[in-house]
């Protein structure tokens, strides 16, 4: 008899491990024809800020810039993004955004699911991003009193 119990509890603990390890989330990579521009972290973070209006995080030596969490509305959550640095590619980047949903339950109260990868949301801004570091040095950049900065140049 505590053979089988042995037995049956050894084969219930490797269902509850098997079940617990998942495969983890690759991040959308975004690679380059070009290597990356000098003023890629620059480029990259006005595009968050453009997008996601607030970082949470941004370091430069470790080229990692990670948005706040920010609402969405069909259906309630929230959505952050990631950009950095894919050390394992030559010129690429590793996008990541993230959603997490409101769960409201009937009994109990309501709750953050776990956060998922947004596929759509990853591809929407590797794009943006690629379009703005496929741009020459200076081209649509913004100078102070809002002006481009080709128009500083006599090209009003």
């Amino acid at each position: 008899m505590a053979r089988s119990d042995l037995r049956c509890a050894t084969v219930l603990l490797l269902l509850l491990v098997g079940s617990c390890s998942a495969a983890g989330y690759s991040a959308y990579p975004l690679d380059l024809a070009h290597k990356l521009p000098p003023d890629a972290f620059a480029r990259c973070r006005a595009v968050l800020l453009n997008h996601y209006d607030t970082l949470a995080f941004s370091d430069v030596e470790s080229f990692r810039l990670e948005t706040e969490w920010l609402p969405t509305a069909d259906p309630p959550g929230e959505r952050r993004a990631t950009v950095y640095r894919d050390v394992t590619r030559p010129a690429s980047l590793a996008v990541v955004v993230e959603l997490r949903r409101l769960a409201v339950p009937l009994i109990g109260l309501p709750h953050w699911t776990t956060a998922r990868g947004d596929a759509y949301s990853e591809r929407q801004l590797a794009e943006w991003l690629r379009e703005s570091l496929s741009e020459p040095e200076g081209v649509g950049e913004l100078v102070g009193d809002g002006q481009q900065a080709a128009a500083e140049s006599g090209d009003k």
